[in-house]
């Protein structure tokens, strides 16, 4: 291919890929392919466009790749930044994840909605993903390889070489005689990826030269499917879903076990988790969903706890929810404060009152349960008489794990509201308004 060629092939897939306005941020590591990446970006016209290098540190030659890369920006005319990070090289995570995680978390830091993060991911690195994924018994999800286009919580991250070879990049930086620097980790086999890379790769391209495209095309059919299943999925989740992360056990059972399996690692998903294995997920729903219905069975996962009560799952980091937090609180006299932190910020008061009445206002204590006698009995609005508040949790529905942080606001001692879940009586004669946020 031309290098005429293959820029005007390079400008068809940014074309497709953005919009006319966007800023372009080049993940630059100095390697091959970022540089070739970098040129292809310097021969386009009217666009906005800047490099970043992540200098991890985990090399003797850190310090120079830094430069080197700022140096071959100003020779294309592109400004290009530098951040440092600190890894920690005793952390049990492997240092390529970990590097990469944080590289991803400096890289995204400064996008903003119409902005676009661009790394040089070409089809051979699809090849070797794939690869990976089949090594791992990955599903559907995992054999979608490395996709075009993703959208961040600010701007997207885009990889416009995808349908470019390893092969074409080198033939094209030659062609213009580009310097890039070599990564003495890149020949590591030890790694998984480097041992595809440099002992698996040529023998399959050796047997089939086109695979690392017939591959790639593998992974776009899947990509397609993939689209269409979360469609499916996001429907049925809608139908399962009570409130935030809190699904219904019975529309769940109304699903088949592939499309439950779906709605609950979607679950996950939510929560900014990790998909569980197809154990964990089996686990989940034999003996957690379906346990008997007095049961109040939960598991521990990743650092979240899933539970089922009064026939619901709920999911939610096993943290947020210590009596620990409020077993700890002092009782609190409220001053006039619009918001209060309580239970080292798990609990967050707004307090809203008529200004005019904030002087008149008598005492207001703020407490918990731990802090009321064992024997303690209130009667809510609406309510012919007196209960325990054990009951009236219950009768509430407030799940056992949120009990211990729900505050209880007395006004000269008599108890006007537990916050979130009843109020009593004497509420009816005061003006403020008190919620949880």
């Amino acid at each position: 291919m031309k290098n005429s060629d293959l820029l005007n092939q390079f400008k068809a897939q940014l074309s497709a890929l953005t919009t006319t306005d966007a800023k372009f941020t080049i993940a630059l590591s100095g390697g091959l392919d970022s540089v070739v990446l970098l040129h292809l970006f310097s021969r386009v016209k009217n666009i906005s466009v800047t490099a970043h290098h992540v200098h991890h540190g985990l090399s003797h030659n850190a310090d120079y790749w830094g430069k080197f890369c700022q140096q071959v920006a100003i020779g294309l005319n592109i400004k290009c930044s530098v951040s440092k990070v600190e890894i920690d090289k005793k952390n049990r995570v492997s240092l390529e994840a970990l590097a990469r995680e944080k590289r991803y978390v400096i890289l995204k830091e400064n996008l903003t909605d119409n902005s676009y993060l661009v790394t040089a991911h070409h089809q051979d690195d699809q090849l070797e993903t794939l690869l990976l994924a089949l090594k791992r018994g990955a599903g559907l999800t995992g054999l979608q390889g490395i996709v075009a286009k993703q959208t961040l919580e600010k701007g997207y991250l885009i990889r416009p070489l995808l349908d470019f070879s390893r092969e074409q990049l080198e033939v094209y930086a030659k062609q213009f005689e580009l310097q890039w620097i070599e990564d003495e980790s890149n020949a590591d086999q030890r790694f998984d990826r480097n041992f595809i890379r440099h002992s698996i790769t040529p023998l399959l391209k050796e047997r089939w030269p086109s695979i690392a495209k017939t591959v790639a095309r593998s992974a776009s059919h899947c990509q397609a499917q993939q689209t269409l299943i979360d469609e499916i999925t996001d429907a049925d989740y809608q139908l399962c879903q009570l409130s935030p992360l809190v699904l219904n056990i019975d529309s769940l059972k109304q699903l088949s076990d592939a499309r439950r399996k779906n709605v609950l690692r979607d679950y996950f998903k939510r929560s900014l988790l990790n998909y569980p294995s197809t154990q964990q997920l089996n686990t989940i729903w034999e003996s957690i969903a379906l346990a008997q219905a007095d049961a109040e069975p939960k598991l521990q996962l990743q650092e979240h706890t899933i539970c089922r009560y009064r026939n619901a799952l709920y999911l939610f980091k096993s943290d947020d929810f210590s009596e620990a937090f409020s077993e700890g609180s002092e009782k609190l006299l409220w001053q006039g404060e619009s918001e209060l932190l309580l239970c080292n910020g798990k609990v967050k008061l707004k307090i809203e009152v008529d200004t005019q009445a904030l002087n008149q206002l008598p005492s207001i204590e703020v407490c918990f349960r731990h802090h009321l006698p064992t024997d303690f009995k209130c009667k809510p609005i609406n309510r012919d008489k007196s209960r325990s508040i054990k009951k009236l949790f219950h009768e509430y529905h407030v799940p056992p794990w949120k009990r211990g942080l729900v505050p209880f606001i007395f006004v000269e001692g008599e108890l006007l509201e537990a916050v979130g879940v009843f109020r009593c009586e004497m509420a009816l004669s005061h003006s403020f308004r008190i919620e949880i946020i």
